[in-house]
């Protein structure tokens, strides 16, 4: 056993010590795969010792999914049915339909809607495109940069590129040279964070009926991709 192997599984061992679980070790284990291998080229997460001590890990304390069950969209979007037409609300209402809007139909995380710009938007009567020029949690040097397409629909009290319009002409003139998508509906209506965000999301599931106690804002993502599944989308058009 290597220097470098042995320096691997006493750190491992540490982080395993500490309560840490597979997940977190695994992480871990990846980060140093990255700049650690032995003459013959094999990452030191590749090595036979490590593997069988991650699979140790997995079953001293294996990995569950957080929701046995998920809540149904369609509870979601008859609420937001109830707030139209757009030109009505509030922008504390506007804003808020709009995230959860765009968070169900692209199933993206927080961080990715936190990160969506006006610059790197286009609008056509079809669709609206944005680019993601930052780093988002599974960025990658192998990956390209995410294109987010959304789709309009025919009924425009639930369409996220009416709403997202609406959302636009609203906050030209609070923006200053701000040119996040998502900025405060309080003044001064800075550029929000991936936490606040968050926050929007979970308000409205509340508002219209799902338990945010069991669910977090997170559960936007497998909700929207298991409606999907049950509409029939192809499975790479979810997986996108």
């Amino acid at each position: 056993m290597s220097g470098n192997e042995q320096q691997v599984l006493s750190f491992l061992t540490e982080l395993f010590q500490k309560c840490l679980g597979f997940s977190a070790l695994n992480t871990a284990r990846s980060a140093l795969s990255t700049v650690l291998w032995n003459d013959d080229g094999i990452t030191i997460g590749r090595m036979p010792s490590v593997k069988r001590f991650m699979k140790g890990v997995f079953e001293l304390r294996p990995v569950f999914s957080r929701y046995k069950d998920v809540w149904d969209v369609n509870i979601i979007l008859e609420y937001l049915k109830l707030f139209f037409p757009v030109e009505n609300l509030s922008l504390r209402e506007l804003t808020h339909k709009l995230v959860i809007l765009i968070a169900l139909v692209t199933a993206q995380r927080a961080q990715t809607l936190c990160y969506l710009n006006i610059k790197d938007l286009i609008i056509d009567k079809e669709k609206c495109v944005f680019s993601v020029k930052r780093n988002i949690k599974n960025s990658s040097h192998r990956k390209s940069a995410p294109i987010i397409r959304i789709n309009r629909f025919i009924e425009e009290n639930l369409c996220p590129v009416f709403t997202l319009e609406e959302y636009i002409k609203r906050t030209s003139l609070l923006r200053n040279e701000e040119t996040q998508l998502l900025i405060s509906y309080i003044k001064p209506h800075n550029a929000v964070s991936t936490e606040t965000v968050s926050r929007w999301i979970k308000f409205t599931m509340s508002e219209g009926g799902i338990d945010v106690e069991r669910y977090k804002a997170h559960s936007t993502r497998v909700a929207s991709a298991s409606a999907a599944k049950r509409y029939s989308v192809e499975y790479d058009t979810i997986l996108s």
